[in-house]
């Protein structure tokens, strides 16, 4: 990591104080006063909250990793600090705990309520690139900060508290917002406090600590929560680098991961296209959890961007005590701003510093209902009584079987069509492609397609012939009604992604469709005897095996990576049966999408449910 920090700039130095000057909840602002903390080692630390929130401050703090809302309640409205780890001046009151470094709150103590100012600020990453003094100048010669009378003020007086405190330290550090340091510094200058109210009145009442619900924290802090996992990580040396393109790249691999499904490399690379171009259109290096969801989203799919999403949001770090109330956070979607819903009393919350960073940009991402409580979905699940399928999908399985058999029969109908120029009757239609090529000779040709003899029964569907070890659940799946196939498949275990109580997502490895229904033996029974025989290698083949033996049709379908063996061929031939092979790399990966993810259900009752659990 670049060094980020000049503990001797001139423009973040006055005297013995060495001031931050920050983006508040941005992480590379943590890090430049992990940074200053360690090379200029001050002996005392300043921040910019007031007197009456320093107890508050310490105890929240002290419950980190764990989020906290420190809320001061006027009337029926609240401003709040959010406790955030990558915050700098969390992060300094943090380390001054840590490292029993004295630390003062300088700021004052305003019991109003004001309204925040909105900043588009450059993006902090820069700071890893060009440090904080290039930083600090170059908004300082781009942007002009709005000032009331109240910001006066509190300037002034930070002035004021910060010179008594270099009278007693001989290094102080200072952690303030972006838009106060130069006013402060001049001030500071000037020297003259003459005229200053330096009366002050500690006003610690309606001050509470609210733990942050865990669905409510991409909500109460800056970072994605994901993003402030990886910064304890790091502050607990369990990294020994911290990169937000790095932390971006491990969202998107670990997506890829728990979504199951292939991504092409052509997806891949127009979502990070797509993303970048995001990024440029507000002129950020970062994407914000917008950008995210919508490269996901709109690259992929819903089902992907759902994976993003749990993947922004994961923090492991979650408890709750009954000293701090439990409070969750809505966004009004008209104002962008914060309602926070405590048991049954709702309160709307104005952050105590500025706003620096606000979107109105909107992805809508179909999401499913959240537990009632912890262990809802597993605690039905594991009192399932059977295993169901989704009639809905079941329906669309059987339809998509009929589009592959029709498919089939076209192609086969196409192969052995006849040929030839036109004399008396156009038969079954002018062959444009033939006409086209004998263009020259001035004739129109015609195809005649004989009838086919013999119908398309079974479609064996493999997606996945190398990685059996991967797909736990080897059954038969008899038929519910006389219109359903029966199915022979390979899949992964039900219950391990569960999606709704007692709803599990699974994946199919591969399956034969065998229609019509013939409730065949379990063949799953005779695998490694087969292989043994040397009749069969894998998962794959097994399932064409049995649609071999089972088939009462002259053709059978299959779709797979890779054509059918010798052997089986030879199988099929003794029975009169010719194998159409069509590659999966004929389909669409949406297409393949479709027709791979199931659902399994641990009893009929939940049929009436799963539709707003599968989506």
């Amino acid at each position: 990591m670049n060094k980020i920090i000049n503990i001797d700039s001139n423009i973040l130095r006055y005297k013995n104080i060495l001031a931050i000057p920050s983006i508040h909840s941005r992480v590379y602002f943590s890090l430049a006063v992990r940074e200053a903390v360690k090379e200029f080692k001050p002996d005392a630390i300043a921040i910019e909250h007031p007197e009456s929130f320093n107890k508050s401050l310490r105890e929240a703090v002290s419950r980190l990793p764990f989020i906290s809302l420190i809320i001061r309640e006027i009337d029926n409205e609240a401003v709040y600090i959010p406790i955030d780890p990558c915050d700098s001046i969390i992060e300094a009151v943090r380390l001054a705990i840590d490292e029993e470094i004295p630390f003062f709150t300088v700021d004052k103590d305003i019991t109003s309520i004001n309204s925040n100012s909105h900043y588009l600020m450059p993006d902090d990453y820069l700071l890893n690139k060009i440090g904080l003094e290039k930083f600090y100048k170059e908004v300082k010669s781009k942007y002009s900060f709005f000032k009331t009378e109240t910001d006066k003020e509190r300037e002034i007086f930070m002035a004021y508290k910060l010179n008594e405190l270099s009278k007693n330290y001989q290094k102080i550090l200072f952690v303030v917002g972006m838009s106060h340091w130069e006013n402060i510094a001049n001030i500071l200058k000037k020297n003259d406090f003459s005229k200053i109210n330096n009366e002050y009145k500690n006003n610690e009442e309606n001050i509470n600590i609210h733990n942050v619900h865990k669905d409510s924290l991409n909500k109460a802090i800056g970072e994605f929560p994901f993003t402030t996992y990886m910064y304890e990580l790091f502050r607990e040396g369990k990294l020994d680098n911290f990169d937000k393109i790095n932390i971006i790249e491990t969202i998107f691999k670990e997506a890829k991961l728990r979504y199951k499904l292939p991504i092409s490399l052509l997806q891949q690379k127009n979502m990070m296209k797509y993303l970048r171009n995001l990024c440029l259109l507000e002129n950020y290096i970062m994407p914000d959890y917008i950008d995210m969801l919508t490269a996901s989203k709109c690259m992929v799919n819903n089902d992907y961007g759902l994976e993003v999403m749990q993947g922004m949001e994961y923090y492991p770090y979650y408890r709750e005590e009954e000293d701090y109330p439990t409070i969750k956070l809505n966004r009004d979607p008209a104002t962008n701003g914060i309602e926070g819903l405590l048991k049954d009393k709702k309160i709307k919350l104005h952050k105590y510093d500025n706003v620096w960073r606000t979107s109105f940009k909107k992805i809508k991402i179909d999401k499913r209902p959240k537990e009632k409580y912890d262990g809802e979905w597993e605690e039905a699940w594991n009192n399932r009584t059977n295993l169901l399928s989704h009639i809905p999908e079941d329906v669309l399985m059987e339809r998509n079987m009929n589009i592959l058999r029709d498919k089939i029969k076209n192609m086969l109908t196409e192969d052995k069509a006849k040929i030839e120029p036109f004399r008396v009757s156009i038969k079954d239609g002018i062959d444009m492609r033939e006409t086209i090529r004998n263009y020259y000779k001035n004739e129109i040709y015609v195809k005649e397609i004989p009838k086919l003899k013999g119908n398309i029964g079974h479609i064996v569907l493999i997606f996945d012939d190398e990685r059996d070890e991967d797909y736990d659940w080897n059954i038969v799946w008899y038929s519910e009604a006389h219109d359903d196939s029966d199915l022979i498949l390979y899949a992964t275990e039900p219950g391990n992604a569960l999606v709704g109580p007692g709803i599990s997502k699974c994946y199919f490895g591969g399956y034969a469709s065998l229609m019509p229904p013939q409730a065949p033996y379990d063949i799953w029974r005779d695998y490694n005897k087969l292989k043994e025989e040397g009749i069969i290698k894998n998962y794959a083949d097994l399932l064409l095996y049995a649609a071999i033996i089972y088939s009462v049709d002259k053709y059978l379908g299959y779709v797979a990576p890779k054509p059918p063996s010798n052997i089986l061929k030879e199988i099929a031939k003794n029975y009169s049966i010719e194998i159409v092979y069509i590659p999966l790399a004929n389909f669409s990966s949406e297409t393949l999408r479709k027709l791979r993810h199931f659902h399994v259900l641990g009893n009929r009752r939940l049929r009436s449910i799963a539709k707003d659990y599968i989506i």
